[in-house]
Order: C-alpha cells, then structure tokens, then sequence
C-alpha cells in the first residue's frame, strides 16, 4: 500500500462529544449504531481500518469520567460493521493471555468471511490487573513473549490449514469440500497442543493484518518477527524517527525486508476552528510550560523518571551531557520507547533543567495535533514524508466532522 495507512479508534466519536450535552448524548457508546455510521464517515474520507481496542476488566474512575467506554465484544462490533460497510477493514483486538488459538482463529476466519477479506486484528497480551476477573493468570511476565508468539504459530498454522482449494466444490469426484486437502496442524508446544485444524474455511488464504502494540525492546523484536505493524506511543517526531529506524533495524534482522512492519502511533487531533484560534490554543500551552517551569516541574520528572541522571541538577541549571545515551537504540533498549521523547527534547538548544522538565511533563504518552484541520493534515502529512511513521491511529479528538472532512483527506492528498 502507497502512502500513509490510517485507522480510527473506536471510541474516538463519542470521545469527541460532552457527554453533558444533548449532542454528545446523541453519540452515545451504548448504540451500535454510533459506532457504524463512524465507520461508514470514516471509510468515505478514507480511512483504511476500523479499530477497536479492548481492556477486559472495570476501571470505575475512568468509567466515572466518562467516554471511552467498552460497551460491545469487539468480534461482534467488526461483524456489524462489516456488514454496513464495502472497503474499510475492521480491526478487533484479542488477548493471547485470556484466549485459545483455536477460539482466536474461529471467531477471525468468520469474521473474514463475513467482511469478505477486510478482517484484520490488534493481537495484545493483557496488562490490566483486573483483566478477565476470576481467571488465574498461568504465564508468569518473563515468558509472556515466548507464550505470544506460540499464540500466533498456531493460529496461522490453523489458519493455513484450508487451503483455498479444499473450498472448491469438485463434481468430477462428487466432493463438495476437498477434505484430502484439509491438514491437521500437529501442534506441541510449551502451551498448546493442538492436534487437528481449524473446523471452518478462513475466507482469505492469507492471514489477517496484524497489529501489535509494544514499548519495548524486546516487545518491538517479537513484532519484527510476528506482526505486520507495531502501536507505539512516540508523541515527537524526532521519537517517532528514532523508533522508527530501531524497528526497521529489527526487521532485517528477523529476516523481513526492512519495510515489512508498518510503524502506527496514536495521533490526539485538537481542531480549532480559525487560525486565531489555533493560536489562542498555542499561547496557551505556552503559558502551561512557564507556569510548570521551576523545581517542582524537576522534582515531578526526577520522580516520574528516576533513570534520567539529574541528581544535584538544579532548575537554572544546563541539562547534564550524560543525562541520556546519545544513541537512541542505547536509549529504548535500557528504557523502552517511554524515553525516547525525553531523549528528543533534550537536544533542543539552549533549554535549563526546569524548562526540560515543563515540557517533558506535558509530553503525552501520544502525540498532540492541535491547530487547524489543514494545519493538522499538513503536519501529520509531514511525520509521514520525514521518514517518522508510516501512518496514524486516530485515539481521540474533539471535532470527527473536522477529522473526516479535512484532516484525513489533506493527509492522503498526493499533491
């Protein structure tokens, strides 16, 4: 696929309206309906794939706060959507942690049938402590990769078990499925065993696209080797740059050409309506990094980030030449990708400790898009022609009219 891949998250629409008003009441998460015509608006500005992540488990301040908020099985939302759709893929999310592969591949290959070829999939080890409530976790946080990628072995060998032909009627033998064609998987691994193959026909002979979200190192390696994209947080360019080039590097050495693993952060789209006000909003922020500017923006970051070297470093100080590797590998192999940004910001000229603290704690874990929709759509059009990334996930915003109308198409424009 030529240029950026876009997809929107699922509870980026009712996130983009106060719940408070009437409007926002309008959209309400607890409607399917809110969620097929996003995808129907989304699919004619453009957008490749419907997302939708999934966090089992019941996080009672966020659900107090208000949208986001999981209220449909992600299957069961892709298959509505699909129905009411003609090109966009739609994109569930499953957990290898609280999910069979034989389940997995069931619930996927109907699916793809069911989109006709558009099913593809966010594959996610569960982090939440109150994920699956009742269920005892069996794979301790060290073997939780090796577990992940035994998941996905077998799930493509399920898949890759109905070949395309043994669909294909044969009256010449009187056989309406090639069952001689069919093969059984053979699978004996450290958590699966799994003997025979998947019980129903996939409808495409080629796995699903595959979404991996990672921010580590050995994280990003399992997704060199297993996924077809990797959802990272990488809220400055010159992060998105640096994880970019890690992931490509990974890639090759798995094996893949360098470009086989698409990289797709999270994008926040803050629309202002006129250009005075997307400078109203830039004064602001402005503002915000003075006010935290000081001790207390040092002390925040030293204990938000014990790794960063800043002991004895006061305020008005310069940032010490050692408070992170020059190398960025260096950088997200000891800490992930969470220190890439910080490693970014600290080679902007001329900034104090304080001021290096201000703006780090504003950092997001996503990046922030605030502006105008054209100067949205240029900027994110930018990240993709510098080399940054090779497309978006659309978390959040505040204007899904302004997304679809003139963000999305100024950022696929080819002119």
């Amino acid at each position: 696929m030529t240029g950026p891949l876009v997809l929107l998250n699922a509870q980026y629409l009712p996130a983009s309206h106060d719940w408070r008003t009437a409007e926002g009441r309008a959209h309400t998460p607890y409607a399917a309906d809110t969620f097929v015509r996003a995808a129907q608006r989304a699919e004619a500005a453009g957008v490749h794939a419907f997302f939708q992540a999934d966090f089992s488990g019941v996080n009672r301040a966020a659900l107090r706060a208000g949208p986001p908020l999981t209220v449909f099985e992600p299957f069961q939302l892709a298959a509505l959507v699909a129905t009411a759709t003609r090109r966009i893929a739609v994109m569930p999310t499953v957990s290898t942690l609280y999910t069979h592969p034989f389940s997995f591949a069931r619930s996927l290959a109907s699916l793809d049938r069911i989109a006709r070829g558009r099913a593809w999939v966010n594959v996610v080890s569960s982090f939440r402590p109150g994920t699956a409530i009742g269920m005892r976790r069996e794979v301790p946080r060290e073997r939780r990769h090796a577990q992940f990628e035994e998941f996905l072995g077998v799930t493509r060998a399920l898949w890759a078990s109905w070949p395309p032909a043994a669909g294909e009627p044969d009256p010449a033998t009187d056989r309406f499925v090639r069952e001689d064609l069919i093969r059984d998987v053979e699978h004996h691994g450290a958590f699966y065993t799994q003997s025979g193959p998947l019980d129903m026909a996939p409808y495409s002979a080629d796995f699903p696209y595959t979404l991996q979200a990672t921010a580590s190192a050995e994280g990003l390696r399992l997704a060199a080797r297993t996924a077809d994209a990797v959802f990272a947080g990488t809220p400055t360019l010159g992060a998105a740059k640096a994880l970019r080039a890690i992931l490509r590097r990974e890639a090759v050495r798995a094996g893949r050409p360098a470009d086989s693993v698409a990289l797709l952060p999270g994008a926040f789209v803050h629309a202002a309506a006129t250009r005075e006000e997307s400078e109203r909003l830039l004064r602001a922020r402005l503002r915000q990094t003075r006010a935290l500017t000081g001790p207390a923006a040092l002390a925040e970051l030293r204990s938000r980030f014990p790794a960063l070297r800043l002991d004895g470093v006061g305020a008005a100080d310069k940032l010490p030449a050692d408070l992170l590797p020059e190398d960025p590998e260096a950088v997200f192999a000891a800490h992930g990708s969470r220190l890439l940004p910080l490693w970014d910001l600290a080679r902007t000229p001329g900034l104090t400790a304080g001021e290096f603290a201000a703006r780090a704690l504003l950092l997001g874990e996503h990046a922030q898009f605030p502006g105008t929709p054209e100067e949205i759509g240029d900027e994110l059009r930018r990240w993709y022609e510098e080399g940054a990334v090779d497309g978006f996930q659309f978390i959040l915003g505040n204007d899904f009219d302004a997304l679809c109308d003139r963000v999305v198409p100024r950022l696929l424009s080819t002119g």
